[in-house]
């Protein structure tokens, strides 16, 4: 099935991309030189691209109309359930958000709330707030973050059909938040970022931003003294929560679920952070984070890749590896590029004549 779409998805794409390069000289003639109408093709196949890709993505929400439009924002529902639990002094672990199963008769599925300490309280300051509310004001959030990302990124806004994004998006998951807190310009905003998603520290030692995570260490300590019942429950609860997130996800889209491919992803990333510290540090969220999301993909924008966010694109199934196996396959390009292109400086700096000679 996924390779017929494919190939669906590739005749579309390059068919869009053909036209494209055939209008655009029509335009006048600053537009008829090759490499801007070439570039333009490109621009408009990844386009479309992203937009079949986002649609098949998410296609399957608007199955039996309108009963699992309940899937937007369902993640922040989540989010807000745990700390309204916790604030009613009950186990956050134990919070819940309900949504309608797939299938003929098939009645309600709970997700369970499974984030570490900080990120309850992270969102302690919205448990005033119904659920019909969080989830406007919180998609809002996340639709300015993602555009927002975009921007800093200096990206395209059409970009945000990026099927990992798309997704990240329509479910209100607070990594789209927690994306756009890593790229903005403040220290206290940053440090923000890993209360929403614990993973954001690995992104944060890459671009050395050093200020937010002391911000994030002191503010660290302050709630394990201060909040030291919620963290031992935590503790307690932590065997469960990690089961059953292996479950939820069906072990992720990482290569945590394969010790050989994790050996190999992680191998591979290693080197790359030789030469790309940044690039390595990104990517190491998607490729090797236990229990990874589709979504998680969105951490390689940074990188402005086309043919690597090209293959992300692709949604696939958590059993075919297609994320490590890109992020490989990109770090391999990476350290072969570079490593030619040392070997030609080297060359170069030889052959250079020499100075002349002092008397």
């Amino acid at each position: 099935m996924i390779d017929d779409q494919l190939f669906k998805a590739a005749l579309i794409a390059v068919a869009a991309a053909a036209l494209a390069y055939g209008f655009v000289p029509a335009l006048g003639p600053r537009w008829r030189e090759p490499g801007r109408a070439l570039k333009i093709a490109g621009q408009v196949g990844l386009g479309v691209w992203f937009a079949y890709w986002s649609w098949q993505t998410i296609a399957s929400f608007f199955e039996q109309f309108p009963l699992h439009m309940d899937m937007i924002g369902f993640d922040a529902r989540i989010y807000l359930h745990a700390a309204q639990t916790w604030l009613a002094g009950g186990d956050p672990w134990t919070a819940y958000a309900d949504r309608h199963a797939w299938g003929e008769g098939a009645g309600y599925l709970r997700l369970y709330f499974a984030g570490p300490p900080p990120t309850v309280l992270a969102f302690v300051p919205f448990t005033w707030l119904s659920d019909d509310a969080m989830t406007t004001g919180w998609m809002a959030l996340t639709i300015g973050s993602a555009f927002y990302s975009l921007r800093r990124l200096g990206l395209p806004a059409w970009w945000i059909l990026f099927p990992p994004l798309t997704l990240g998006v329509f479910v209100g998951n607070p990594h789209i938040v927690c994306l756009a807190l890593l790229l903005c310009g403040s220290s206290w905003l940053r440090a923000l970022a890993a209360p929403m998603k614990a993973y954001a520290l690995i992104p944060m030692v890459g671009e050395r931003q050093w200020k937010a995570l002391g911000i994030l260490a002191v503010a660290g300590t302050i709630s394990v003294v201060v909040f030291w019942p919620l963290w031992m429950t935590y503790r307690a609860d932590f065997s469960h929560v990690q089961a059953w997130m292996q479950d939820a996800t069906w072990g992720g889209f990482s290569a945590a679920r394969d010790p050989r491919l994790f050996a190999v992803t992680a191998a591979a990333l290693g080197v790359l952070a030789l030469i790309d510290r940044r690039g390595a540090a990104w990517l190491a969220v998607p490729a090797l984070w236990p229990a990874s999301e589709f979504f998680y993909s969105t951490f390689a924008l940074p990188l402005r890749s086309p043919w690597l966010v090209a293959v992300l694109a692709v949604p696939g199934t958590q059993f075919d590896a297609r994320v490590p196996w890109a992020i490989v396959a990109y770090a391999t390009v990476r350290i072969i590029s570079w490593l030619v292109a040392a070997v030609r400086s080297r060359r170069t700096s030889r052959l250079a004549p020499a100075g002349p000679e002092l008397a």
